[in-house]
């Protein structure tokens, strides 16, 4: 058993640390004993020399050799009852700022599933830290450079389901969502001159989804009933309210052939200067067609229609696509959606477009820090260092606005036994629904990996990122942003349990306010072990 203080100054840290040491004693504890334990601490140090540590306009540079050591722990744990994984680390880093000053940073990657009642009952937890860019105009790639136009996101979710079965005649979920998000709030900044984007707020939501499914008793029929309601509740700003209830009734005509009818209820209730919300009833008849397991197309027509393919020629392929022109809910009118995805031995390649209208608070809550995602979607602990992703490059500007989001994304990645190549193109257009502004975002990322050595691994990755924001208010301005970032890096695994690291970046911003304007290279030389 290991326990672990933590003691900082500021209360970034106490809340979600007091949360998770709550839920340990109350539903860790009773079966300790059987449960799996991994620990392991781990320390990293780093020399990091930058010619413009304070990422200012050209001529205004200053140098600055910044160390970091940021010891950190591992903790997992695996039973029958329980899992739990977290991840913590405490950075600290001297002359961050260029100013001989002492810095240290929180970093926290924290989820757990507990096991109530075998089968039926459930508790979920997470928690994280990490810091954030506040500006999406100005952007900085970590705690190094002190761009002063971050905060510190600190994130708390528990949620407890119940998953019963009633007979053959019907089974289901019941969860509870309850979600905290704050954030330092100190350090926002406006550059950029958009002050009709404020700040964000700190905020608490709460959520119940019911789930009910008709069982095997209904040979003919099939039926589902759902309901959706989130209510977010905000420090000193309006709270908001997404909320959906709908029911479906389907019956086969043949084994090629079902018709279906579906009707449901929106009300959700945010601020909103545009029409991509509209709430009451509506209602879907429609039907589907299956010649084979290879093919299918369903069409719905009423108040909110669609129409939605779905191919598989091979094994290796699949792909849906579905067109909405939808009257009433969220993101109301014309839209649609599309998901490929194609695999062979050495390759993989993803297409995907999506619509969604959510809150930058939403999309804090699934920041992962400990993990990168694959190609595929899923998190993969970095192989090199177990070390955080810091500062998304690539989320909304911090608002307390509610955010129409309209999002391309294609991916490849191809392998060898000693060499991976990866790229990644984005799109993403987002509408803020008070102020009326927005942000389209578009980037291009690749990288090569050359494992020459036993235990040696070469590395280039190169970036662009363009940001073109455009204002509505008077008093703020439209500004276009692009951003260039390369990085070559050798690896080297010293001992099993020490790595080293050697790596030189250049970053080049280029924005129409002069005043985000700046260019970085970085030279950092790293040792990371685990104990």
């Amino acid at each position: 058993m290991v326990f672990f203080v933590i003691q900082r100054k500021s209360n970034t840290l106490q809340l979600p640390i007091i949360y998770l040491a709550f839920i340990y004693l109350l539903f860790h504890s009773y079966g300790a004993y059987g449960v799996n334990w991994s620990v392991r601490p781990s320390i990293s140090v780093q020399e990091v020399y930058s010619d413009n540590i304070r990422l200012s306009q050209p001529g205004t540079e200053t140098n600055a050799l910044v160390t970091e050591i940021s010891p950190g722990i591992s903790v997992r744990g695996q039973s029958a009852r329980t899992m739990l994984n977290l991840n913590y680390r405490m950075q600290n880093l001297y002359n961050a700022n260029g100013d001989n000053g002492l810095t240290t940073n929180n970093q926290l990657q924290y989820n757990s599933r507990n096991t109530l009642i075998s089968n039926r009952l459930f508790l979920d937890s997470n928690s994280s830290i990490s810091q954030q860019n506040t500006n999406i105009n100005r952007i900085a790639n970590d705690n190094i450079s002190g761009s002063e136009n971050n905060t510190t996101v600190t994130t708390f979710g528990i949620s407890p389901f119940w998953t019963p079965r009633f007979g053959n005649y019907a089974s289901g979920i019941f969860r509870l969502n309850f979600n905290t998000v704050s954030t330092s709030g100190s350090s926002f900044s406006n550059n950029d001159s958009q002050s009709t984007l404020s700040a964000i707020s700190d905020s608490k939501s709460l959520g119940e989804i019911i789930q009910i499914h008709s069982g095997s008793e209904f040979k003919r029929f099939q039926w589902n009933l759902s309901h959706n309601n989130t209510e977010n509740f905000r420090d000193n700003d309006d709270n908001t309210k997404f909320q959906n209830t709908s029911a479906t009734l389907r019956t086969y005509v043949n084994r090629y052939f079902s018709v279906f009818a579906l009707g449901g209820y929106s009300n959700n209730n945010f601020q909103a200067t545009t029409n991509t919300n509209n709430n009451g009833f509506y209602y879907t008849v429609g039907g589907k067609w299956t010649p084979s397991r290879h093919y299918s197309i369903e069409i719905g027509g009423g108040n909110n229609r669609y129409i939605s393919v779905y191919i598989s020629p091979i094994q290796r392929i699949n792909w849906i696509t579905t067109f909405r022109d939808n009257s009433v809910g969220l993101n109301s009118g014309k839209t649609w959606e599309t998901s490929l995805n194609y695999w062979t031995k050495r390759s993989r390649w993803s297409l995907t477009h999506e619509n969604d209208t959510t809150t930058v608070q939403d999309i804090l809550l699934q920041q992962q820090v400990f993990t990168v995602v694959d190609l595929d979607g899923n998190p993969v602990i970095n192989p090199v260092t177990n070390q955080p992703v810091q500062f998304s490059i690539n989320i909304p500007t911090l608002t307390n606005e509610v955010v129409v989001r309209k999002r391309w994304n294609f991916s490849v990645s191809f392998s060898t036994a000693k060499t991976t190549l990866y790229a990644n193109a984005y799109d993403e257009n987002r509408v803020f629904q008070v102020s009326g502004n927005t942000e389209k975002v578009s980037g291009f990322n690749a990288g090569w990996n050359w494992q020459f050595g036993r235990k040696t691994t070469a590395y280039l990755h190169s970036g662009w990122q363009q940001v073109d924001t455009v204002a509505t208010s008077l008093t703020a301005s439209n500004i276009k942003s692009d951003r260039y970032d390369f990085a070559i890096g050798l690896n080297q695994f010293i001992t099993r349990r020490l790595n080293g690291k050697l790596e030189y970046r250049h970053v080049n911003n280029q924005s129409d306010n002069d005043a985000n304007d700046y260019q970085e290279n970085r030279a950092t030389a790293s040792l990371f072990m685990t104990y």
